[in-house]
This record gives C-alpha cells, sequence and structure tokens, in this order.
C-alpha cells in the first residue's frame, strides 16, 4: 500500500492528524483483512466484498452440500444391497440343497426311515430360509417392503407361513432424477404371494365418468376443438367448431357438444348401447352427423367419435378405470348385477363363504373380503389390479393352495375372481401339469339308462371346451357345467326317467379334469359334482419346501420329481433377483465413482472462487507492514510540536 503524501504548507494540526489517522486505520483494518485471510484460508467474508464470486462460491458449496448427501445415499444403498445380495445367495445355497436332497430321497435306495430324515432336514433348511427372510439391517427389515419396521414372515404352523409385507420398492435418490430401488420385497424374492386372481370387469362409462380416469386411468392428452357437421339431407347444414378444452367428465363433453347446437338441427350425445363409450345421434331436422379433428388435433380419435356423416356414430370402449368408490352397478358394462349370494373363499383346510349383500361399491367388496377371510384365519391380499380394469385377490399364505368359488350363484364371476372359469386353460391346471386330453384318452361315462359314451377331448384347449363337447353328446340330457358352490365340473344325467348311477371311469384324464367318480343317489337329477383342480399356490421357495417335506414323509417318488422340476425354474427366478440386485449395486459402484469425480472438480472450482492464495496474501502482508511503519515514522515526524519544524 503506498504511503499517502502529506500536503505541503501550513495546515491544521487538527486535519494532519486526522488523516494519518484515517490512514493508519485503513492499513490496519487492511492488515486485520490479511490476517484473518491467512488465518482461515477464505478470500472474503461478506457477499459484498466480492458479488460475483460470492454467487458462484454459494453455488459450489450447494452443489457440493447435495453431492455429499447423494454420496450418503449410495453408501445407505450400497450396505443395504449387499447384504440383502448376501441373505438371497444364502437362500440360493437351500434351495440347491433342497434339490440334491429330493435326488437323494427319490426311488428305493431311501428307505422310509431315511426319507424321514431327509424331511427333517428340510424343515430345518425351511427354518433357516425363514430366519433369514426376516434379515434386519440399519434397523430396518430387508424383505417386508415398505414395511420396514414389522416382521415379514411368521410361521403360522402347519407349514404355513404368512407374509405380512407389501411389493412396493424403497426408492433412494443417487443422482439428479434417478431414483434406485434399495431393496427386494418378500413378494418379489420369495414369490410369497400366490398369482393374482382377477379379469377385467368392465366398468361403465357414466357422465359422472372422469375424463383422466380413461383407458384403465391413463386418461386422454389435453382435449382441443372438434368439428361436428349436421345435415338434414335437403341441403341444409350446420358445422359448429366445439372447444372441449374445459371438458373434466363426459357429462362436460355431452353438454358442451348438445349446447352448440340450438336450431332445427341438433345432436344427442349419450354413452352408447355398450355402455363403454360415446354416441352421438342426429336428432330434430338432422338426419347425418359427422365428426373430425382440426388444426392437426386428434381429440376425437382419442374419444373414439372421429367418423363420416352418418345417422348416429357409435364411439369405440374409452375403457373407464376402476376406482375404490366405483359403484356395484357399474360393472360389467352396467349390468347391475346384486351379489346377495357371496363367495367360497378355500384356503388349506379353512373355508370360509364371504357375504357381500351389504356391499355398494368396490372398497366395500374388498373390505369384506380382508376381513370375513381374516375372521377364518384365510389370509388373502384385495385392491385393485395393475391394469386398472379389475380386482385383484391373492393369498399371503405360503404351503397350502388357495381358491375362490361360488355359494350358489355367479358372485365371484360376476367380480372376475373366480379361479376355475369357462376361459381356464387345461394346461394350467393341477399346478402346471396340465390334462392328458392326447395319446387317445378319453372321458368315459356310463349313464344312468347303463349306456356308455366315450368322449374325445383332444381337441378342448379349455375348461369350456370341455363343457361344450360333453354338452354335445346329448344336448340337454346329459349337462355338464362348474360347479354351483365351490369349484370343478359337474355332470347331470336327466332323462327324466333313467335312475341309475352316474358314472365317470378312473383314468389319467377323469382324474386330471377331478370328476372320476359315481353318483348313486338314485334319483335323475342326481349332480355328480368334480373336485377342484385350478387351486392356486406360492411358487416360490417357501412353498416348495413345505411341498418337499410332505412328499418325503410320503414317499411319494411322483410328487418329488415335480418338485424337482419346480426347484430348478425357482432356482432360474431367483438368479435373476440375484441379477437384479448385483445390476444395482454395480449402479451404485459407478454412481460412487463419477460423484467423487465430482466431488473433486467442484471443490477444486470452489477454491478457485473462494479460497485465499496464501503466497499473495504473505506478500501483500509484508508490503503492508512496510507502508504502515513508514505511515507511522511520518507521522512522529509530522506531529512534534517543535515551532522550529515550522519557520
Amino acid at each position: 500500500m503506498p504511503v499517502s503524501p502529506i500536503l505541503p504548507g501550513r495546515l491544521p494540526d487538527t486535519l494532519r492528524a486526522s488523516r494519518l489517522t484515517s490512514l493508519i486505520a485503513q492499513q490496519q483494518r487492511a492488515m486485520l483483512q490479511l490476517q484473518d485471510q491467512a488465518a482461515t484460508g477464505q478470500r472474503y467474508f461478506l457477499p459484498s466484498e466480492a458479488p460475483k464470486d460470492s454467487i458462484r462460491t454459494i453455488f459450489f458449496q450447494r452443489e457440493i452440500e447435495r453431492n455429499s448427501q447423494l454420496q450418503t445415499n449410495v453408501l445407505t444403498d450400497q450396505s443395504l444391497l449387499t447384504v440383502t445380495e448376501t441373505s438371497l445367495n444364502s437362500v440360493a445355497d437351500s434351495l440347491n440343497r433342497t434339490k440334491s436332497i429330493i435326488l437323494a430321497g427319490v426311488g428305493d435306495l431311501a428307505g422310509p426311515d431315511e426319507k424321514a430324515a431327509l424331511a427333517a432336514e428340510i424343515e430345518s433348511i425351511l427354518s433357516g430360509v425363514l430366519n433369514t427372510a426376516n434379515s434386519t439391517h440399519r434397523g430396518r427389515y430387508l424383505f417386508g417392503g415398505s414395511e420396514t419396521q414389522d416382521q415379514p414372515f411368521t410361521d403360522l404352523g402347519g407349514g404355513r407361513i404368512l407374509y405380512h409385507g407389501d411389493s412396493a420398492q424403497i426408492d433412494s435418490q443417487i443422482d439428479t432424477g434417478f431414483l434406485l430401488g434399495n431393496n427386494i420385497d418378500g413378494a418379489t424374492a420369495f414369490a410369497a404371494l400366490t398369482p393374482a386372481v382377477s379379469a377385467d370387469v368392465d366398468p361403465a362409462l357414466t357422465t359422472s365418468s372422469k375424463l383422466g380416469n380413461l383407458f384403465n386411468g391413463i386418461g386422454v392428452s389435453s382435449l382441443q376443438s372438434i368439428e361436428i357437421t349436421l345435415d338434414d339431407g335437403g341441403g341444409t347444414s350446420e358445422t359448429a367448431t366445439v372447444d372441449l378444452s374445459t371438458a373434466k367428465t363426459i357429462g362436460d363433453i355431452e353438454a358442451l357438444v348438445e349446447n352448440a347446437f340450438t336450431g332445427a338441427l341438433t345432436v344427442d350425445v349419450a354413452v352408447n348401447g355398450n355402455g363403454d363409450g360415446l354416441s352421438l345421434t342426429a336428432t330434430g331436422t338432422a338426419t347425418t352427423v359427422a365428426v373430425a379433428d382440426i388444426n392437426g388435433g386428434i381429440t376425437a380419435r382419442q374419444l373414439g367419435v372421429n367418423s363420416a356423416a352418418t345417422a348416429a356414430i357409435t364411439g369405440g370402449d374409452l375403457n373407464p378405470a376402476l376406482s375404490l368408490r366405483t359403484p356395484l352397478a357399474d360393472l360389467n358394462g352396467g349390468a347391475a348385477a346384486t351379489f346377495t349370494d357371496g363367495l367360497v373363499i378355500t384356503s388349506g383346510t379353512r373355508s370360509v363363504t364371504v357375504d357381500l349383500s351389504g356391499a355398494t361399491d368396490v372398497e366395500d367388496i374388498l373390505n369384506e373380503i380382508e376381513l370375513q377371510a381374516r375372521a377364518a384365519d384365510i389370509h388373502v391380499e384385495a385392491g385393485i389390479n395393475e391394469q386398472g380394469n379389475g380386482i385383484s385377490i391373492r393369498s399371503r399364505v405360503s404351503g397350502e393352495p388357495f381358491s375362490i368359488g361360488e355359494n350358489g350363484g355367479d358372485d365371484a364371476a360376476s367380480l372376475g375372481i373366480r379361479t376355475l372359469t369357462g376361459s381356464t386353460l387345461l394346461a394350467d391346471l393341477n399346478n402346471g401339469l396340465g390334462v392328458p386330453t392326447g395319446d387317445g384318452n378319453t372321458l368315459d361315462i356310463t349313464r344312468r339308462d347303463g349306456t356308455d359314451v366315450s368322449i374325445d377331448l383332444s381337441t378342448a384347449a379349455t375348461i369350456q371346451d370341455v363343457l361344450d363337447l360333453v354338452n354335445a353328446v346329448d344336448p340337454g340330457v346329459l349337462t355338464a357345467s362348474l360347479n354351483s358352490v365351490g369349484n370343478g365340473i359337474s355332470f347331470v344325467d336327466d332323462d327324466g326317467l333313467s335312475t341309475g348311477d352316474l358314472i365317470v371311469a378312473e383314468n389319467a384324464l377323469s382324474t386330471a379334469l377331478g370328476v372320476a367318480g359315481e353318483e348313486t343317489s338314485g334319483t335323475t337329477t342326481g349332480v355328480l359334482s368334480g373336485e377342484d383342480i385350478n387351486r392356486q399356490e406360492t411358487a416360490g421357495v417357501f412353498n416348495l419346501l413345505v411341498q418337499t417335506a410332505e412328499a418325503l414323509r410320503n414317499g411319494d417318488d411322483a410328487e418329488l420329481t415335480r418338485l424337482g422340476g419346480r426347484i430348478d425354474g425357482e432356482l432360474s427366478r431367483f438368479a435373476a433377483v440375484r441379477n437384479e440386485v448385483a445390476a444395482r449395486l454395480q449402479t451404485l459402484d459407478q454412481i460412487e465413482e463419477r460423484l467423487l469425480d465430482t466431488e473433486l472438480t467442484l471443490n477444486q472450482s470452489l477454491s478457485e472462487t473462494f479460497d485465499a492464495d496464501l503466497t499473495e496474501v504473505i506478500t501483500k502482508v509484508t508490503e503492508l507492514q512496510t507502508s504502515l511503519q513508514a505511515t507511522l515514522q511520518i507521522s512522529s515526524i509530522s506531529m512534534q510540536l517543535n515551532l522550529i519544524n515550522f519557520i
């Protein structure tokens, strides 16, 4: 810092003292700032000292803080997924050991005692897998989905394993706009839920249907204007451009379109006869209506009413989504079914008849099913399916079969949750073993009049195909249908006269269809009711271990062979789950490396903007000390009170 000159000539002492004092204070402040820079390493301490650099510094500091939090998230995710991977590897080892035990237990080489010992080992493996499934890390359960504070799996006894968790993924932000799951839920890892029993219940379109709920909840994009032309066929026509951008419901569209025509030519807008889309009908003196998009829009096409001139336009299916508040009267296209018979849910040896007579909407149905089932010690998950068009029911229990059937009516079928329907594929029956309809197998029936009939089912692919082929033998007399209570196939042979026994001979085909047996009531209307051949079960490790132990104790080599193949399939599925975890860990490693590089760059940029250059600071301190010393010397000389200095 330069030494300020002392003005020549005579000066008042007060002015001279003021000038020197101000100069010394200025130099001391500068010295203090340099000392602070040297002590803290910061180039400035207030934004006003360097406004532009302050803005950049704040930006870099925020980025460093965000980067630090992302690194923390990555480290947490790596920790959780690493423990998850270790747990899954342990379960895979248990599955491989189970496969070895099955191979050792099949055939005559292992006697009853050896098989009992192998079954005990399987039960020990089951206990170990259960402990692994309830693993915790960082104070949370790994496999409970979003239910991280509650134990996900419980042994109910008797080989029944209950899953309490959900199928949710816990996402963690590991980069800008990048979320990655740090968990594998129990339903995914252990296939702890049965496949969803569900079907499209075709909710009816109504004037109150929201446009955002169309197309199974996807909704329609922003509606624009459409052009509607009415014509009376005699040379008079009217064209209106109708802006639908303000419409929120089907009723809004109806009002906007109808209100656009106030003269003799009018149009009626309503829900079509199928209850699933719109209809536009020329009314008044109009005989035709045409609808077109304008200005490159797609509104008419989205609503399914884009059409050339015609008397009436029947729009396509808009697929309104099912919601908890959907009235039961709107199901199945508005068929207004009544749910007074209820349905039967069976899990293992337990069964409950669910009363739905008090339900008015979908939420009531779901609540009644879950509550009444739980009261019977049957544990199900009831909700709306992923497609948004039907009810979904799944069992939470591994180790026992599960089914939903009727209770004398069609409530289960109307709700789309009956586990055995006409559309059920024969190949899916009997836990995927199917039905041997080929190789010359026939369905052999001895009728009540003593005659025999053999039915070729080789062309059948579904349950309905089987029913149709049987019903074609003697229409109206020998009839086949689904059981009125529960599930299965029923036969009736009623010619009004014959009262002999109705017999379905036992063979591979009839056994697979669950209909082998006799009806010996001696009446013409007696019903031969078959067994449920499509009971659902979980496909995961718990179910396989329970079934393997049971098959070993029963000496059932055929079942052991089947389970060996199922375990191979589960090992493949489990490998895919483990690969998913490994892929996430690899992604985290890559993100971590990039975050570390980013941290280095940010710190370097912050240092260039905010950190003091110590070499430069020390140099300035030296210069300032010299300047301050000179100022002090001048001050001591100039402030002397000897009168000779002024002569």
